[in-house]
């Protein structure tokens, strides 16, 4: 028979006591998880490395660990992680590409000396550009650029920009004469021919030596009537018949004067306004791009101007050691022909000129194999991909950047403020952007959706 076990003693519950309660003394017990004891080392701080260095701007929180992640291009360049200062920002319409890219882009750039940042500023809010509310913040001017003849003006053959085809040379911006060369395939719709070319070759030259004898800056103007009425010795020059040079520069001379007087009027057809400055007390450069049609060429030609004459500043301010960040929220305006061309090449040169370029884009399958947007994106060794609703998107970003497969499931699963932080040969991070109470006030859009300020 067995024995009967004993009897065990009932336990009572422990007593509590009000000055124990206050002082938060009680706590609820957690429902234990089941783990092994691999999974289970993470659990223990001392194991788990942060994912990235101290050594940058902080970008946000790594989502699997709750550790800041921090980067910048220029800190990462020197520590050999990156090897060109580029930034891509990829994702959908309200994921918190823009905030990023005001915060860590922007204000948090202007924190460390020896700091630009040029902001080309597409997106209305307000009736103005987006960054105009961070702009004043910090006490800087806008630029802003219209199409009634009441805003700023850059000259497209500001002497800043080098004379003729100095932008083929290795390590050089591009030239007067290959942005003509631009802005002239954008009027015709086609490229220049070769005859054509040579015509605007001229006639550039001609407008130039013109303009200083004159004492004056050269404008796109002059180099119209140069190519209606070229000089005799031109034509002798080249061993043609004065009228036959007279026929090869029509076209290019009716497109741009066309371009000139519709288009563009009022934009890049005189000499610079004086509020055109690359330098500003505050660090802040803010060219407020939103009075200009999204149809047309306007916008794409002034943001390439834009981009040539600072590329061509910083060639000539090389031994400053200035590092310059250019901030375009809509990459994709600078993306097809010959004008995303000139932009690609004078983003070539960020190492050369202490430039770093982030870019936004929405989405990389609508951009062509080709294209010059394409490339920016490639080139790019700093990545940040927020959310994408459409598989298709999702895939093109994985395929682009080599991602590990089923990558595009959490693509499609970020949320906003989200995003995966590919840089370098790192692998990708999942962060979690951060900001500031102040931040938020100055980077907020959703203004005419919730109806206040």
């Amino acid at each position: 028979m067995a024995e009967p076990e004993p009897r065990r003693k009932k336990r009572r519950d422990p007593r509590r006591t009000r000055w124990l309660d206050r002082a938060g003394w009680y706590e609820p017990r957690e429902t234990g998880a089941r783990s092994t004891t691999r999974q289970a080392e993470a659990l223990n701080l001392a194991l788990s490395s942060p994912p990235t260095t101290h050594r940058g701007l902080i970008l946000g929180t790594d989502r699997l660990s709750g550790q800041l992640v921090c980067h910048d291009p220029f800190i990462a360049y020197d520590d050999k992680l990156v090897s060109a200062p580029n930034v891509a920002v990829i994702g959908d319409v309200g994921k918190g590409k823009s905030s990023l890219l005001k915060t860590w882009g922007t204000l948090r750039q202007l924190l460390l000396s020896g700091r630009r940042v040029v902001v080309l500023d597409k997106k209305t809010q307000a009736g103005q550009g987006e960054y105009t509310r961070l702009a004043r913040a910090v006490g800087a001017p806008s630029i802003r650029f219209t199409v009634d003849g009441t805003g700023s003006r850059l000259n497209l053959l500001d002497p800043v920009i080098s004379l003729g085809e100095a932008g083929k040379q290795a390590g050089r911006p591009t030239g007067q004469m290959m942005l003509l060369r631009a802005v002239l395939a954008e009027a015709l719709g086609r490229e220049v021919s070769e005859r054509e070319g040579k015509a605007l070759r001229i006639a550039l030259f001609a407008a130039t030596g013109d303009a200083r004898e004159r004492d004056r800056v050269p404008v796109i103007g002059d180099v119209v009537h140069h190519l209606i009425k070229p000089a005799g010795e031109a034509a002798r020059n080249i061993d043609v018949p004065i009228a036959e040079l007279r026929e090869w520069g029509f076209d290019p001379a009716f497109a741009l004067e066309r371009m000139i007087e519709e288009d563009l009027a009022g934009l890049v057809d005189g000499e610079t306004s004086p509020d055109v400055q690359l330098d500003h007390p505050s660090g802040l450069v803010h060219f407020d791009l939103s009075a200009l049609p999204i149809e047309g060429p306007a916008l794409r030609i002034v943001m390439t101007v834009i981009n040539t004459w600072q590329t061509n500043m910083l060639a000539r301010r090389s031994q400053q050691l200035m590092q310059t960040v250019n901030i375009v929220e809509e990459g994709w305006h600078v993306a097809e022909g010959a004008l995303g061309k000139v932009f690609q090449r004078n983003t070539k040169l960020a190492r050369g000129l202490g430039l770093a370029t982030m870019a936004g884009f929405h989405h990389v399958s609508d951009l062509p194999a080709e294209s010059a947007a394409r490339s920016l994106l490639q080139e790019a060794e700093t990545v940040f991909i927020f959310g994408q609703s459409l598989r298709s998107d999702a895939l093109a970003c994985v395929d682009l950047y080599d991602l590990p497969a089923g990558t595009e499931d959490t693509i499609m699963g970020l949320g906003r403020g989200s995003f995966l932080a590919k840089i370098g040969s790192e692998a990708p991070l999942l962060v979690q952007h951060i900001r500031s109470q102040a931040e938020i006030q100055l980077t907020e859009t959703d203004d005419a959706m919730i109806g206040r300020r």
